[in-house]
């Protein structure tokens, strides 16, 4: 399963931060200014975007599909999936990490490097 966008429950900052504790994730809060699409690239662990602010577009690469999301939305994406993002209008969001250590050392991988 690639990325998937569903509407949250959640209201602003806060709100996102409770959904994710209880989700048993670890939060870390993100801006992206508006831009060009990153370089395509995926993660070792999962992770969950909760947009509080502005508009982030995904690119899920294996799919061949664009998804846009905005505030309230809820972008998931599984570990070792292939994807960019851009924000056409910046944004503002709460991370949920698997693991603390996966909230502190998150990066992207590049392509190649992918197990596969």
């Amino acid at each position: 399963m690639g990325v998937t966008i569903t509407k949250g429950d959640f209201g602003d900052k806060s709100d996102a931060i409770a959904e994710v504790e209880s989700q048993g994730l670890f939060a870390r809060e993100g801006a992206m200014g508006m831009g060009d699409l990153e370089d395509v690239h995926w993660h070792k662990t999962s992770l969950k975007i909760y947009v509080l602010e502005g508009s982030f577009e995904t690119r899920d690469v294996e799919a061949d599909a664009d998804l846009m999301a905005g505030p309230g939305d809820i972008i998931s994406i599984p570990a070792e999936t292939l994807h960019a993002a851009r924000c056409p209008i910046p944004a503002r969001y709460v991370v949920g990490f698997e693991s603390a250590e996966a909230a502190a050392a998150f990066r992207p991988e590049v392509p190649a490097d992918l197990p596969r």
